[in-house]
């Protein structure tokens, strides 16, 4: 959350609560969507780690990082300079997502407790 201080003649100070990126925490996948290409987005996986953001479908993930504060989140994939920007907020234990000048692109989805990512390594024999 932010906070100013605003005493005459005093820098004004920002400071982030970072409770806001534990709330997204984890794996999140797309129930329901609404807007354009709905039936493409069902089944992605957004999975929130620190300021990793990875957005998933049928084994082709893309990486990225994020910012999040209180209402948005953001999504620049690796090797690109467009960030794209979402409105946030929360309907029970469901995540709804627009994206920012999306035309009404909105995304409901639910934390995946059973999305696992486990590096396997070959056993010697």
């Amino acid at each position: 959350k932010e906070t100013e201080n605003k005493e005459p003649g005093k820098e004004e100070t920002v400071t982030v609560d970072n409770g806001s990126a534990s709330k997204l925490e984890g794996a999140w996948e797309i129930m329901r969507a609404e807007g354009m290409a709905v039936k493409s987005n069902w089944g992605t996986v957004y999975t929130f780690k620190g300021d990793n953001l990875t957005m998933g479908k049928s084994g082709f993930d893309n990486p990225g990082k994020t910012e999040i504060t209180d209402s948005t989140f953001s999504f620049q994939a690796e090797g690109n300079e467009y960030k794209f920007i979402y409105n946030y907020h929360f309907n029970s234990d469901t995540l709804v997502a627009e994206m920012q000048n999306s035309n009404g692109q909105i995304l409901h989805m639910v934390k995946n407790w059973f999305v696992w990512k486990i590096n396997l390594k070959p056993c010697k024999t």
